[in-house]
């Protein structure tokens, strides 16, 4: 063992003097190499850091800068698949800083400013992406995007239509045209009226009366939860308030669902059936979905779904939360909260969304006892 242990140790020597000669003869050739196999294993941030070290000893090699570049955007796309745009945005910028002829690195920064709803930074990263390489399918895809967050669902529409044109098989891109399609056929149908902080389009056979109230409730609900959580939308929320049939035909939600917001959609959409109920009741469904609204905004999206309903039914009212803890219990069923998402984003079985329900009302409560509301508003 003894002689074993020893010739190891040799080799190992040996290894390391090899590795020492090798920075010591060329340096930023050591450093580029280590970076490479840190990428490789994805180590991101340690790759940049050799990357950046490479680049220092010799500013004016084209190759190194390349490489420099293609280091901060490996590191953006790695926080967008982490969910962490806004460090993401920070990357690709010093990504374009470093090459700012590639234009990938502009599709990087226009899909983080994306996630956070940050339309005007996303167009202008688009258009320099398209003076670069017009007409690719994924710059495409992301105009589209933007502009239906913009609220023109014809030009989303137009973008989209384009950029499947060319990718045929992208089946998440056609499922999302053809959603958007529906909407749009639905809402060209609709009247619309509009308040200081709501755009509103309402099927013709909702009484005017209640179109005002419900602008009304949700004016304050802007300023009530605004107040509450320290956080105003800056641009105007779209409200659309469907018959049940057109509701059922544009979000496919179960029937007992009385309203619904959608980030990707940036609508809150509203059926009939979430109408007819009292004034106590339509105030608690607008301010649920209201407040769907401000936490995907405050949070840029990265607020975990338990969270965001936890406080829809928070400033629903003390009424509905309790009234969801106590369908929830009474199930004798308890679910992790990292599964509660999978159960949101269906809402297929009653029972288990009241337990998801449930456990979101009590684990906020809990925080909003504890921190306060802007406070955890702040998370």
């Amino acid at each position: 063992m003894g002689v074993w242990a020893g010739a190891l140790a040799l080799a190992a020597l040996g290894l390391l003097l090899l590795a020492r000669a090798a920075a010591a003869a060329d340096p930023a050739a050591f450093h580029t190499q280590l970076g490479l196999a840190l990428s490789a294993k994805g180590l991101h941030r340690e790759a940049l850091a050799e990357f950046e070290r490479a680049f220092a000893l010799d500013p004016t090699n084209p190759v190194l800068r390349r490489n420099l570049a293609r280091a901060h955007a490996n590191l953006g796309g790695h926080l967008l698949t982490t969910g962490a745009p806004a460090e993401a945005k920070a990357a690709f910028r010093a990504a374009l800083e470093v090459g700012r002829e590639e234009p990938s690195y502009y599709v990087g920064l226009a899909t983080a400013a994306l996630q956070q709803r940050e339309t005007a930074e996303a167009f202008a990263a688009l258009q320099a992406a398209s003076r670069l390489a017009q007409g690719r399918p994924e710059i495409l895809s992301l105009l589209g995007e933007a502009y239906h967050q913009a609220g023109d669902a014809g030009r989303a529409l137009e973008f989209w239509g384009e950029a499947l044109r060319q990718r045929p098989e992208d089946s998440r891109l056609r499922e999302r045209l053809e959603r958007a399609a529906r909407a749009a056929r639905v809402e060209e149908r609709y009247e619309a009226r509009e308040s200081h902080h709501f755009r509103l389009r309402a099927e013709g056979a909702i009484p005017l009366g209640i179109q005002e109230e419900v602008l009304a409730l949700l004016e304050q609900a802007y300023q009530d939860i605004g107040f509450a959580l320290g956080y105003y939308p800056p641009d105007p929320v779209a409200v659309v308030l469907h018959s049940d049939a057109d509701f059922a035909t544009v979000v496919g939600l179960p029937h007992w669902v009385a309203g619904t917001y959608d980030a990707a959609d940036g609508r809150i959409r509203i059926p009939t059936r979430g109408l007819a109920q009292s004034a106590a009741g339509l105030r608690g469904v607008l301010a649920h979905e209201y407040t769907h609204v401000v936490a995907v905004h405050l949070s840029r999206g990265r607020a975990p779904r338990w969270l965001n309903e936890g406080l829809a039914l928070h400033f629903q009212g003390a009424g509905p939360a309790a009234e969801a803890k106590a369908r929830g219990l009474a199930t004798g069923r308890l679910l992790p909260l990292a599964s509660l998402e999978a159960v949101f984003a269906q809402l297929r079985d009653r029972v288990l969304a009241e337990v998801a329900y449930a456990q979101s009302a009590s684990a906020t409560a809990f925080l909003l006892e504890r921190a306060g509301a802007q406070e955890v508003g702040r998370l």
